[in-house]
C-alpha cells in the first residue's frame, strides 16, 4: 500500500528571518563557486558546463528560470554537501554551456540531465529542482524513473491550466527584459523575497555578493528561450500519480512567484510525498534560511 507522509508548517524557521541564517557559518567552511572549477562534458549535441562539490550519494540540482549554477546559495550548498555529492550545471543555452542544435524545452532539459549523468557515470541520483527546475525534475523522473531515487521539489507547481499562477504584476516583473541589468535584477528581487526581508541592508549586501560575484548574467536570447520553454510546457497534473518516488515538496509560505497554494495541491496528487511550508519564506527562501532548509532536505534524503 502506498504511504503518504506529512510534516506540519515549520514555525521554528521563522526565528531570525530578518538576517541570513548562513551568517553562523565560517567563510572558510563555505562553498565558494570561484574556487570550484567548472568543467565541460559533451552531452549529445552540446557541451554542458558543470560543477561537483561534496561527497556522498549523488544529488543533481536543477536551476530555475534564467539562473546559472552560480545562483545557488553558497551556505545552502555548503550544508547539502556535508551529506551529498552535489552535481550542478548550466542548462543548454545559458551560462557557460553551449546552445546545441536542439530546441529548448523542459523535456530537452530533462534529457540533458540524463545525458550529463551518463557522461559522469552516475547511474542513479536524488534530484532537487527549484522553480522552473521542478518542471525539469518532474519530467526527468517521469522519463527516467530508473535513474531517480528521491525527489525534492522546491517552489513547485504542476503547470497547465490547473496550477495557481502568480499575479499579472508578478508575471510582468518576471518576464520584463527592458532596462539595465540592474533594473531587471531589482524587479526579480522583488518577486523572490518578502518586502520586509528585502529591505534589511544586511540582506541586500549579501544578495549583491551572491548575484554580483558568482552568477553569470544571462543574455536576453537565453532568457527568452527559457521563457518560451516555460510557457509551452504541458504540465504534469494528470501524470503526477505516476511518480511513486518519495518526494519532498518544500516552499516558502510567502512565495508570490510560485504561489505556495500549489504545494498542497501537488501533495494530494503524489502517492508518496512529504510537504513542508516555511513561514516567512519567499521564492528565494534558500537565501533566507539556507541552513534550516538544507537540514530539512538532508533529513528527508537520509
Amino acid at each position: 500500500m502506498k504511504r503518504r507522509f506529512w510534516i506540519e508548517v515549520l514555525l521554528i524557521l521563522v526565528v531570525g528571518t530578518a538576517m541570513i541564517s548562513g551568517c553562523g557559518t565560517s567563510r572558510s567552511e563555505t562553498y565558494r563557486p570561484e574556487e570550484v572549477p567548472a568543467r565541460q562534458v559533451k552531452v549529445g549535441d552540446v557541451n554542458i558546463s558543470y560543477r561537483e562539490y561534496g561527497e556522498g550519494y549523488p544529488l543533481v540540482l536543477l536551476m530555475g528560470l534564467s539562473g546559472t549554477m552560480g545562483v545557488w546559495d553558497p551556505y545552502f550548498i555548503t550544508e547539502l554537501s556535508k551529506n551529498n555529492r552535489i552535481i550542478m550545471f548550466d542548462y543548454r543555452g545559458i551560462g557557460k554551456s553551449g546552445s546545441g542544435s536542439k530546441r529548448i524545452t523542459i523535456e530537452q532539459f530533462a534529457d540533458d540531465t540524463s545525458g550529463l549523468m551518463d557522461a559522469l557515470k552516475v547511474t542513479r541520483a536524488n534530484v532537487l529542482g527549484w522553480s522552473m527546475g521542478t518542471y525539469v525534475a518532474q519530467e526527468f523522473v517521469l522519463a527516467y524513473p530508473e535513474k531517480t531515487n528521491k525527489v525534492v521539489l522546491y517552489a513547485a507547481d504542476f503547470g497547465g491550466e490547473k496550477a495557481v499562477m502568480p499575479s499579472q504584476e508578478v508575471i510582468d516583473a518576471m518576464t520584463d527584459q527592458t532596462g539595465s541589468p540592474q533594473d531587471r535584477e531589482q524587479r526579480s528581487m522583488e518577486t523572490l523575497f518578502p518586502a520586509e526581508w528585502l529591505e534589511n541592508p544586511k540582506n541586500q549586501e549579501y544578495l549583491k555578493e551572491v548575484f554580483g560575484k558568482y552568477s553569470d548574467t544571462p543574455t536576453g536570447e537565453a532568457v527568452e528561450g527559457q521563457l518560451e520553454a516555460w510557457r509551452s510546457w504541458r504540465g504534469t497534473y494528470d501524470r503526477l500519480p505516476q511518480i511513486e518516488n518519495e518526494t519532498l515538496l518544500i516552499s516558502g509560505a510567502s512565495d508570490i512567484n510560485t504561489p505556495w497554494q500549489n504545494t498542497p495541491m501537488m501533495f494530494e496528487r503524489l502517492p508518496n510525498a512529504w510537504m513542508t511550508l516555511i513561514k516567512g519564506g519567499g521564492h528565494g527562501v534558500m537565501f533566507q534560511q539556507p541552513r534550516e532548509m538544507a537540514s530539512v532536505i538532508n533529513g528527508f534524503l537520509e
